[in-house]
């Protein structure tokens, strides 16, 4: 026992002495090699010091010289920007008006009036996309003649070239000499509206040339394009030092030092700091071995708690010992730290997921909690909980699926992030505690604690100031519903339902609003519309070819403006249109039909997608049916039985009057049996014919009963009916009330 305690007395010993010797040897070269550098450095660092002062000058005269260039530049099209939407001759070529010989010379003239005012040497060329003409400053073209539509065709159908072109060969015709250009091009007037275009060439050898004049001391700079191309062939960037890009047009510009080499000589080596060196060296060996044994105690007390662990893990394995302990502790520490990270990463996005959840499920109902258990579930989550009273406020993004077109995924993110963040901000600069969750992909719920004092008012208010500050900061609108206050957070549902029965409302206020409860229970203006019934009736004319159905749509479309509509509403109103007008189309040509189907029915689909309210909807439903009423009245015209009917109704609608007129006297004046004349009004019209007479006469009828004063008697013989018993009796069989009751009732409502 007592030998072997000995033993391992010696193996501790020797082990300790080895890391100790190893420590200590294992830096000293690396000691040696610093100390050593030290004197080179110190005069190094002397002529490095003013290297690099010189260095530093050329490149801020190099910079100054960039800055010039992209002033220049930018002036250039700038210039030509302005020329584009102010130079009246200048636009006049883009009509397609036929043009003299004058009138060209005088867009020429100013071409070259515009190009005089530029600093380089340039061209300027003007196509115009309806004659298929190119203009420059000496002379007309056409595709086939002009020397540079090879690079124009290209340019042209490209919609993403901006900025200036790489160097390239231009010429503008088989009898003028190529050059090398950088190139401008501008659509006339939109990329969205294309009627030409308008391409500026800006000669290379006029910007080198300028370049060499701006700094003649350090030699010619090179100038290569983003593809790392040099701007002249025979030029290389080898040698030149100095680097400068320009963020304007991506150009690199290199530029060397002429009397740089006098700075790369040492100063003399000086006996003096050799004797400094040496003494540093000394020096630092004995402060290095110093700390070196120092810091090698608690390694020491590590290394002699492991060392028991190491030796039975060996022993039991049957393998030697390592002889560097360290291995083992780095390996562990390492491990752990990994984990640590690890765990505290998982952990953090776990609890950050599991607050978002608690946050959704709370909001929606999910799950209902007590005030003490809200308590306890943020104060586990480090957040405050208090609150006087919770105020629910649902943002939704305005056209949301405009706004996926526009912006990839990660715009979507990034903007979704600025759009929470913002009114976070907003809400804590007043000193009030916020939560927000996306509850649907364009809806955004925020929950603010309100402190006392803090109402639906002042809600109101910070809404306005953020959407003033989305408005100016991002291209896009949020409409914004606020919810009655909750008292507490079990009747927060409550709260956040109304919110989004709020923001919904703004098929009715419009986008980019701010629906508070009190616009909603008492809207100025706003009342009950049966929008399906007024549907109903504009279709029932629509189907007759009768114009009044555009009367029908206007009054429809004003009901509904004067109404408080939901977006489900909108939705509604598209397929339920789409609907009743297919069944109608059904019962037209089979041509028509099919138009109906594959075009006018996706036209309205679309639209209840993409509409968002009601002034919207005003503005893009009647262009379609116009155009669907134009094609069933020609379908309908190309039909002689339609345009019978059509002259019957006509004719009944100028003498209702008559108390003779029947489907006798009809059938005698067109010719046509009243059997005939029954069918052919019934399938045209979709009415009967004794049916469409009451209804003419009825309808002339209840607009004297409610508009004038005129007795009965006179109002019935006005309307064909000789005896006012007949009357009575066909007007209360319609309406369920005699005609002066009815007076009595609709005129006081």
């Amino acid at each position: 026992m007592y030998a072997r305690s000995s033993k391992t007395e010696e193996a501790w010993f020797d082990m300790k002495l080895n890391w100790y010797y190893r420590t200590l040897l294992s830096y000293t070269p690396i000691f040696f090699i610093i100390i050593s550098s030290l004197i080179f450095v110190i005069f190094a660092t002397l002529s490095s010091s003013s290297r690099n002062e010189y260095r530093e000058t050329n490149k801020a005269i190099l910079q100054q010289v960039v800055q010039i260039t992209d002033a220049n530049l930018q002036l250039i099209e700038r210039n030509l920007s302005k020329k584009m939407f102010t130079g009246g001759l200048f636009q006049s070529f883009f009509t397609d008006t036929p043009k003299n010989v004058y009138e060209y010379y005088l867009i020429q003239k100013d071409l070259m009036e515009l190009s005089s005012t530029f600093p380089f040497s340039n061209s300027i060329y003007l196509y115009n996309a309806k004659t298929g003409e190119f203009l420059t400053t000496s002379g007309k073209y056409n595709e086939r003649t002009f020397g540079d539509s090879a690079f124009f065709d290209i340019a042209y159908q490209e919609p993403g070239l901006q900025g200036w072109t790489n160097p390239r060969e231009f010429t503008e015709s088989d009898q003028h000499h190529s050059e090398q250009v950088v190139s401008i091009f501008k659509y006339f007037p939109y990329p969205s509206d294309k009627q030409g275009a308008v391409v500026l060439n800006v000669s290379v050898k006029s910007i080198l040339d300028e370049l060499g004049r701006l700094n003649p001391q350090n030699g010619p700079i090179v100038l290569l394009d983003p593809s790392n191309q040099p701007f002249e062939s025979d030029s290389s960037s080898k040698g030149k030092s100095i680097f400068v890009q320009s963020d304007y047009t991506g150009w690199q510009y290199y530029s060397g030092s002429v009397h740089e080499g006098k700075f790369t000589l040492l100063s003399l080596f000086s006996n003096i700091w050799t004797i400094f060196g040496l003494a540093v060296i000394v020096l630092a060996i004995v402060w290095f071995t110093v700390v070196t044994h120092s810091n090698y105690k608690p390694i020491q007390t590590i290394a002699g708690k492991i060392n028991p662990y190491i030796a039975r893990r060996s022993e039991g394995l049957g393998i030697k010992a390592s002889g560097n302990e360290l291995h083992f502790i780095e390996g562990a520490i390492d491990h752990l730290l990994e984990k640590t990270v690890d765990y505290d990463h998982l952990h953090s996005e776990r609890q950050h997921q599991r607050l978002r959840s608690f946050y959704y499920d709370v909001l929606t109902g999910s799950r209902t909690v007590n005030d003490e258990e809200w308590a306890r579930q943020l104060d586990g989550f480090g957040l405050p909980y208090a609150y006087d009273r919770l105020g629910v406020i649902v943002f939704e993004i305005d056209h949301y699926a405009r706004f996926k077109e526009q912006y990839s995924s990660s715009d979507q993110y990034l903007l979704k992030y600025i759009v929470e963040n913002a009114f976070r901000e907003l809400v804590e600069q007043r000193k009030l505690c916020i939560w927000q969750v996306w509850v649907q992909p364009h809806q955004l719920a925020a929950v603010v604690h309100c402190a006392a004092g803090v109402g639906q008012e002042q809600l109101r208010l910070i809404c306005e100031e953020y959407r003033d500050w989305i408005t100016t900061h991002l291209e896009l609108t949020l409409s914004s519903g606020i919810g009655e206050l909750a008292e507490s957070i079990s009747r927060i549902e409550k709260s956040y339902r109304s919110a989004r029965l709020h923001v919904s409302h703004k098929a009715a206020f419009g986008t980019n609003a701010i629906i508070c409860p009190v616009m909603v229970k008492k809207p100025e203006g706003m009342k009950r519309f049966n929008w399906y019934q007024a549907m109903q009736e504009t279709l029932h004319f629509f189907k007759l070819n009768d114009s009044q159905w555009t009367a029908g749509l206007d009054g429809m479309l004003e009901g509904m403006r004067h109404s408080l509509l939901t977006g489900t509403d909108l939705s509604d109103f598209f397929h339920q249109l789409a609907h009743l007008l297919d069944r109608d189309m059904s019962e037209q040509s089979a041509e028509l039909h099919q138009r109906w189907r594959e075009l006018y029915r996706e036209e309205l689909l679309q639209l209840a997608l993409t509409i968002e309210t009601v002034g919207e909807l005003e503005q893009q439903l009647p262009p379609i049916l116009t155009r669907l009423y134009e094609e069933l009245a020609q379908d309908r015209s190309s039909r002689s039985n339609h345009s019978l009917a059509m002259q019957m109704k006509a004719y009944i609608d100028q003498h209702y009057d008559d108390p003779n007129l029947s489907l006798n006297q009809v059938s005698d004046l067109f010719g046509v049996s009243p059997k005939n004349v029954s069918s052919i009004f019934k399938e045209e019209l979709d009415i009967k014919f004794i049916d469409y007479l009451l209804k003419v006469r009825f309808d002339h009828a209840k607009r004297l009963l409610l508009e004038t004063e005129e007795p009965i008697q006179h109002i019935a013989e006005s309307v064909g009916y000789v005896h006012v018993i007949s009357f009575h009796r066909a007007f209360k069989k319609l309406f369920d009330l005699p005609p002066g009751e009815y007076r009595n009732v609709y005129r006081s409502s």
